[in-house]
């Protein structure tokens, strides 16, 4: 189980490297490490784990008190696996912090960004109320964490209905239009190595590929250590 407490006080469809040695990767269910989610922690079900990647997935309840933690938690893979320095990682967290706040009031709390602009406290007076009532407490933030030396996959999902990705972008490149929720898109895509929308509009995909100048080289391990190394051609 993971509370808020826990990491509070602490600094789509998965594609592996083809060449990882089979004993390298850990899919059985029965061997999948699961902790279960109450009102102050989420689940955390780890259904890939090497010394050369993690794959996790993260069941998270719509409270509020679970953000700052959770964003700790996802942090933490980048320093676990060496995929950037603090520079970037301080980048890529703003870029996780807009997209978890996103999923949780603007996907499952359904609170429009319009009430950030009037100066008062009533964004965040209904995110209190709608966090305690029926049908937005029982709904979900999901989150996808691929981490290897190939880089960082972050995906999060919410339970809401969606928003119109082309439109919310056109909307960027006007400044009279522009509200908040224009400029965490902005942030996200420019603290991002890459940006993904599901079409529904309710998944983003955040990536973080590692400081490597041979970062596009496919991975190979070595048949007597099995430790992976990038492919150089000639």
């Amino acid at each position: 189980m993971q509370s808020a407490a826990n990491f509070g006080k602490k600094g789509k469809t998965a594609c592996f490297p083809a060449n990882i040695f089979r004993d390298d990767v850990f899919l059985d269910a029965t061997l999948a490490k699961i902790t279960m989610a109450t009102e102050t922690s989420w689940s955390e079900q780890e259904l890939v784990k090497s010394p050369h990647l993690r794959l996790t997935r993260f069941t998270v309840p719509t409270r509020r008190a679970l953000i700052s933690p959770l964003r700790e938690r996802l942090l933490s893979s980048i320093r676990d696996f060496n995929v950037a320095g603090t520079g970037r990682e301080n980048h890529f967290c703003m870029a996780l912090e807009e997209a978890l706040n996103n999923a949780f009031y603007h996907g499952n709390l359904e609170i429009s960004s319009e009430l950030k602009e009037d100066g008062t406290s009533a964004f965040i007076d209904l995110a209190r109320e709608r966090e305690q009532l029926e049908p937005w407490r029982s709904r979900n933030v999901y989150v996808t964490e691929l981490v290897g030396l190939f880089g960082l996959w972050i995906s999060i999902e919410d339970d809401g209905r969606g928003f119109n990705v082309e439109a919310a972008f056109e909307r960027c490149n006007d400044p009279e239009l522009m509200l908040s929720s224009g400029r965490g898109l902005m942030l996200m895509r420019g603290f991002s190595d890459e940006l993904f929308f599901n079409s529904r509009g309710n998944e983003v995909t955040l990536v973080l590929y590692p400081e490597d100048q041979e970062k596009n080289l496919p991975l190979q391990a070595e048949s007597e250590t099995g430790q992976l190394r990038r492919m150089v051609a000639g």
